[in-house]
């Protein structure tokens, strides 16, 4: 099994890469440096077409050192923060999918099923209902006894680490590896 630090420096590098290709399709002269002209065409080569106002204020927004231009540092930021709405996204509609009844919250049996489906339904395994209150605690955090959108999304965007409630302390991880060797 992966180590979670791992997996997320493999995110982390994947994202660098999808800036630096991105970044560099929009610098048209090389330069290391975006204009307006550059944004404005870089914008109609994902087929979007933003207004003059719309590349103003784009402009006003990431050019931190107002230097007229925008940076690779610059640009980077505008490309975390549309990362990070195509994720709460993604996950708000997951929360649509699971509160069927368009309720505006998941209760702790929808809750349920989307930790196994989601989580542990490709192997066929299902949270303990231990495990199921422990997660349902952590992520209801206004403990009102129901799941709203905004509560999903932090869980599940990683803004709460919600598997903290039932994982074993690394010693006690260690010391089962340990064991498992020495029986082989």
């Amino acid at each position: 099994m992966e180590d979670q630090s791992t997996t997320e420096m493999s995110k982390e590098d994947q994202f660098e890469e999808k800036c630096k290709a991105i970044f560099q399709m929009f610098d048209i002269d090389g330069d290391g440096q975006l204009t307006e002209e550059e944004i404005m065409k870089g914008y109609h080569m994902f087929d979007m077409n933003p207004t003059e106002e719309d590349i103003k204020q784009t402009m006003k927004d990431l050019d931190i050192d107002e230097s007229g231009t925008i940076d690779y540092d610059e640009f980077k930021s505008l490309m975390w923060k549309i990362d990070q709405d195509e994720e709460r996204d993604n996950v708000a509609q997951a929360f649509r999918k699971f509160d069927r009844r368009r309720r505006g919250y998941l209760d702790k049996r929808q809750f349920s099923s989307v930790l196994n489906a989601a989580i542990k339904g490709e192997s066929g395994e299902k949270f303990s209902k231990e495990d199921v209150d422990k997660f349902f605690k952590v992520v209801d955090t206004d403990n009102n006894g129901k799941i709203d959108l905004e509560e999903f999304i932090t869980a599940f965007t990683g803004e709460v680490d919600i598997f903290a409630s039932i994982r074993k302390p690394e010693y006690e991880v260690k010391a089962e590896a340990e064991e498992q060797k020495q029986e082989t």
